[in-house]
């Protein structure tokens, strides 16, 4: 009886079985045909994983493009205002210039407050300022001379001097409040 029994077993799982699959075939007789539009599942599946990510990753591209447009043009605006010069021996020279520019407007400043004190200041203190100015004007315009010496530039001629602004009322203003910070101490 076992091999009856399990030949009844068979057939009754092949009667199961083909049953399923009538059930399966009917349901895709009857169902759409073509594909079927995506549920709001799907959508929101798809919104998740892909479209976010991808709009994420084109921003951040975009981002990138242009800050390296930035950076291209900082470097080139930065190429143009140095007009090709370069050389550390062009940018020395321009710093001579100019510090020979400054220290001559410095010169018409110490003059102009030594008009405005009419010859020598009576106070120490201020005869004091005025010396030490002096000499660290002189002081700095060796060392100008000695590094145009060691670069094998000439000195600037007023020709190639640039104007620096200064605001002499300022600068008087300036040391005025110093004779007068001394005085209190």
């Amino acid at each position: 009886m076992s091999d009856r029994d399990g030949n009844a077993d068979l057939a009754r799982l092949a009667a199961d079985l083909a049953r399923s699959l009538r059930e399966l075939q009917h349901e895709l007789d009857s169902g759409p045909r073509g594909p079927r539009p995506p549920t709001p599942r799907d959508l929101l599946r798809f919104t998740d994983e892909v479209a976010i990510p991808g709009l994420i990753l084109l921003l951040e591209t975009n981002v990138r493009a242009l800050r390296l447009l930035q950076r291209a043009i900082r470097l080139a605006d930065d190429r143009s205002d140095r007009g090709g010069a370069s050389s550390d021996h062009a940018v020395r020279e321009r710093a001579v210039a100019l510090s020979q520019t400054t220290l001559d407007r410095l010169d018409t400043v110490l003059a102009d407050v030594q008009e405005a004190m009419e010859g020598r200041p009576p106070d120490d203190e201020a005869r004091e300022v005025l010396d030490e100015a002096r000499s660290l004007r002189e002081e700095i315009d060796d060392q100008l001379a000695a590094t145009s010496a060691d670069t094998g530039s000439a000195a600037p001629d007023g020709d190639a001097t640039r104007e620096v602004p200064v605001d002499v009322d300022a600068e008087l203003h300036s040391i005025k409040q110093d004779i007068d910070d001394d005085g209190d101490e």
